[in-house]
């Protein structure tokens, strides 16, 4: 199969003037204040390159099948959120956004009560800040994450299925790694949960230098939700995967294979700078496949060309310092 035409990567500051003039003759949403322009279209769409900002490497595929299905699709980079599939992770090489952080936050939450998981001074949260540094010092660790903070009901893996404070002194501690490292941190913390949103945002506010990425924009979130929290929060940021079609097949979604929601779609417009999108979990060549799809023809498409190649790539260089 012949690969489309894929935009290589440039700087991030404007457009070639192709793109513009595929925006120009999409058919565009009805406007918004903030989207009164034309938004990209499905042409436009399909040749921006993509960044997978969110992508558990997991088991089922090997690492030839998993280039070739990026390939495919303009995904140039992938990861940023663990994985179990180490001959994959090795495979892409520098196509893979290494992450720090998410196993030795598990196994150290299985084997600690509330009271000590929650004390930065407990000599085993000592030995995991020091295990993470290591990846950020050494390794060439992009991220932190995905750091399960509450994902009681929201998390496929049953391990990670549990909820701490978010504002706890741990999380503090691990929020002032990242800013000592100029790395994001990214947090699973569903928003069904007031005091879980209210610490999250005792979190953001901990390290204000420092960036906090909400995955999946909440999990629950609504728009308005998620409006309210990063304007409050200027550090804060959110990951679109898990909210659109097909892993997130219900009420929560926020676009499909074809659409945008337009509360979503105007909040993106108004903050272009604060979203990414992320796969998230797909085991096969054909799922990801779709899921890619469905970001370039139900998101990114439904955005305005500018807004759409900072969410498709420009934002994930600029945050993992991928330039």
């Amino acid at each position: 199969m012949e690969s489309a035409p894929f935009l290589p990567f440039r700087r991030c500051r404007r457009w070639t003037t192709s793109l513009w003039l595929l925006a120009a003759f999409a058919a565009p949403l009805a406007a918004t204040p903030a989207a009164a322009e034309a938004v990209l279209g499905g042409d436009g769409a399909g040749r921006l390159p993509i960044i997978d900002s969110h992508y558990h490497v997991v088991q089922g595929f090997d690492g030839a099948e998993l280039l070739a299905v990026m390939d495919r699709n303009g995904v140039r980079l992938a990861g940023g959120a663990g994985g179990n599939n180490m001959p994959a992770m090795m495979a892409l090489g520098r196509r893979f956004i290494r992450p720090a952080g998410q196993h030795a936050w598990k196994s150290t939450h299985r084997s600690l009560d509330a009271t000590d998981f929650a004390n930065p001074e407990s000599p085993a949260v000592q030995q995991m800040l020091a295990t993470i540094e290591g990846e950020l010092r050494d390794r060439g660790a992009r991220v932190i994450g995905e750091i399960h903070v509450n994902a009681l009901t929201t998390a496929a893996d049953p391990t990670s299925r549990f909820k701490v404070a978010a504002d706890s002194g741990t999380l503090q501690a691990l929020f002032a790694l990242a800013a000592r490292y100029g790395r994001p941190l990214n947090i699973h913390a569903q928003w069904n949960h007031p005091d879980t949103v209210r610490q999250v945002g005792a979190l953001a506010a901990s390290s204000p230098q420092a960036r906090l990425i909400v995955s999946h924009c909440g999990s629950v979130s609504s728009a308005a939700d998620m409006r309210r929290f990063l304007e409050q929060y200027p550090n804060t940021a959110c990951d679109l995967s898990a909210r659109g079609w097909p892993l997130q097949k219900n009420r929560y979604a926020v676009y499909d294979e074809r659409t945008l929601e337009r509360d979503w779609q105007q909040l993106i417009e108004d903050h272009p700078d604060r979203f990414v999108v992320g796969v998230d979990l797909a085991g096969n060549p054909q799922d990801y496949e779709t899921s890619v799809q469905a970001i370039r023809n139900g998101l990114l498409a439904n955005l305005t060309p500018a807004t759409a190649e900072k969410v498709a790539h420009c934002n994930a260089e600029a945050w993992f310092g991928l330039h």
